[in-house]
C-alpha cells in the first residue's frame, strides 16, 4: 500500500506508524508527539510534503480541536491533500461531531471511523481491538493496516456508528467499574474478606475493575485514580450525544453523579 500517512499528536500514533513500518506498509508522519517530551510545531512547508501523494490519512488526535486543526485549518489535509481518497479517524471523539464530518468532507474521500480500546502496549504489540464505521468496500481496501494495528477490526455499521458504539462499550464498562467498587465497598463494612469474595466470584469480576480504555491520550506520567475517574466521566458525558432527541436522560445523570464521587481503592 502506498500513500499513507499518519498524523496526530496522541501517543498512540507512534506505535501505529512504528508497526506499519515494521510491516513493510511504508507511513509518513506529521504532527506526532516528540519522544523527549519537546514542544514542535510542524511548519506548512512540512505540511505540504506529507500532502503530497497521500492517499489514505490516518488521525490520532488529542481531540476535536486537533481533528478540525488536521482536516481542515492550518495543514487542512481534507484540502490540501489532492490525491487523498480515504480518511480514518483513530481516535474516540463525539459521535455528533464525527458524523457531522461527512457534511464537510469532499464525497471523493471515504471516511472511516476506527475508534479502539487498548492500552499504549497494547498498541506496541499490535493487540489493539478496532471498532469500524464505513462503507465496506472503503474498509476492505485498507484492511491491512488494520490487522497490522490490531487483533480484531469488528465493523459496526456506516461512518459514525463504530464511534456511537466505542463509547456505550465505555459506558457499560464505567458502570460496571463503579458498581463494583460499591460492591466491595458493602462487603468491607459487613467484614466480608475481600479477597475470598473476590475467589468466589471470580470470572464475573474479571476485567471489571481496570476496564480497558483506548485513552486516545493515555493518563499522563504522574496522574493517578482522579484521572482515570475523569475519564469515564467524560466517555460518558460523550456518550449522551448518541441519545434520541427528547430521551429521558436522568438515570444516565445519576450514573455520572456515582462516577464522579467514586474514590480508589486498592485491593488486598
Amino acid at each position: 500500500m502506498r500513500g499513507i500517512g499518519i498524523a496526530g499528536s496522541a501517543r498512540i500514533a507512534r506505535p501505529f506508524l512504528a508497526r506499519l513500518n515494521a510491516a513493510g506498509i511504508m507511513a509518513e508522519a506529521f504532527g506526532l508527539a516528540p519522544l523527549d517530551g519537546a514542544g514542535h510545531e510542524a511548519s506548512a512547508a512540512e505540511a505540504e510534503v506529507f500532502a503530497n501523494g497521500l492517499t489514505c490519512l490516518i488521525i490520532a488526535p488529542r481531540g476535536i480541536a486537533e481533528t478540525e486543526a488536521l482536516l481542515f485549518e492550518g495543514p487542512a489535509f481534507a484540502k490540501r491533500a489532492a490525491s487523498l481518497r480515504t480518511i480514518v479517524i483513530a481516535a474516540t471523539l463525539s459521535p455528533r461531531y464525527v458524523r457531522a464530518l461527512r457534511g464537510r468532507v469532499g464525497d471523493g474521500i471515504a471516511l472511516i471511523d476506527a475508534p479502539y480500546t487498548g492500552s499504549l502496549r497494547a498498541a506496541e504489540e499490535g493487540r489493539l481491538s478496532f471498532f469500524i464505521g464505513g462503507e465496506e468496500d472503503d474498509i476492505s481496501r485498507i484492511a491491512p493496516v488494520f490487522d497490522e494495528l490490531g487483533h480484531q477490526a469488528t465493523r459496526m455499521g456506516g461512518f459514525g456508528t463504530a464511534m456511537a458504539a466505542k463509547v456505550m462499550n465505555d459506558f457499560l464498562a464505567a458502570s460496571a467499574t463503579a458498581l463494583t467498587r460499591i460492591a466491595l465497598d458493602w462487603a468491607e463494612a459487613q467484614g466480608i474478606d475481600e479477597a475470598r469474595l473476590l475467589e468466589m466470584t471470580g470470572d464475573t469480576l474479571d476485567g471489571l475493575l481496570l476496564p480497558g480504555h483506548d485513552l486516545a491520550d493515555p493518563v499522563a506520567p504522574g496522574g493517578g485514580a482522579v484521572d482515570c475517574v475523569t475519564t469515564l466521566v467524560r466517555e460518558v458525558e460523550t456518550a449522551l450525544d448518541t441519545a434520541l432527541k427528547g430521551a429521558h436522560l436522568t438515570p444516565p445523570h445519576k450514573v455520572q453523579e456515582m462516577f464522579r464521587s467514586m474514590k480508589s481503592r486498592a485491593l488486598h
